[in-house]
């Protein structure tokens, strides 16, 4: 009986997060936006107590700043951060190229197409969320293929920041059709088995946010760090958990 308890309030605490940190992620809850146990206890129907594991869970994946016994807040998007996560994001990705190719059968390239084509439709639609979602899959794939999944595992749950400046940098105008054209000159290389150009062209694409910055900057003020700001995403956890046990 114990045990069952046990696995629901997994399940419980596992949904909730999963709700928060997609909300989070895909800016319905907008960086800053400041939220409270009571309130997501209520909205999701559970007790407190999975409520404030999960902001422990979220505080440290970068995405939400926890300040014990006064407010947790979505955290604003850091730049310092965005590069220390594109960084890892690069080297992981670069390297897993090789066995991909290697390994990759035909119809995986096909897949690879269908999702440019998917990510055009979505981007004709306005369909912000669904094109992220597609172009996530177009490089997830790499991984799957070179059988590197808890790569992309490790890259998907320490890349709230990163992902965040994505999804704000694909409605600056002009931006969505260079992704899409990187994506089939990256294709185009892969297909080709042409590591070096695959390799070049996949670092472009993934550094492109040193001059879409001032950009973003400009046409969302509220959402990031200035530059003045203490990095937002530090927090001492002894004193989280402190606080949670003696409430």
């Amino acid at each position: 009986m114990e045990q069952i308890k046990k696995l629901r309030y997994r399940s419980v605490q596992n949904s909730v997060y999963t709700s928060l940190r997609k909300n989070i992620m895909n800016l319905n809850l907008a960086p800053g936006t400041g939220i409270s146990e009571k309130e997501i206890s209520l909205r999701y129907q559970v007790s407190r107590t999975p409520v404030r594991e999960t902001f422990i869970h979220l505080a440290k994946e970068g995405l939400v700043r926890v300040i014990p016994q006064k407010e947790t807040l979505v955290s604003l998007i850091d730049f310092s951060r965005v590069e220390q996560e594109r960084f890892l994001r690069t080297n992981l990705e670069i390297a897993v190229l090789e066995p991909f190719v290697k390994k990759c059968p035909p119809e995986r390239f096909a897949d690879l197409e269908e999702l440019i084509a998917l990510q055009r439709s979505a981007f004709e639609h306005n369909a912000y969320v669904e094109f992220m979602n597609y172009d996530d899959e177009f490089h997830r794939t790499f991984f799957e293929v070179a059988g590197q999944e808890l790569s992309w595992e490790v890259l998907e749950s320490m890349s709230g920041h990163y992902y965040r400046v994505r999804l704000l940098t694909i409605r600056l105008k002009g931006i969505v059709k260079d992704i899409i054209s990187e994506h089939q000159e990256i294709f185009t290389a892969l297909r080709g088995k042409n590591l070096d150009k695959a390799r070049e062209s996949l670092s472009l694409h993934l550094h492109k946010l040193n001059t879409e910055e001032k950009m973003l900057r400009e046409e969302f003020p509220a959402y990031f760090v200035s530059k003045e700001q203490k990095d937002n995403f530090d927090v001492d956890f002894r004193d989280v958990i402190f606080t949670q046990k003696h409430r």
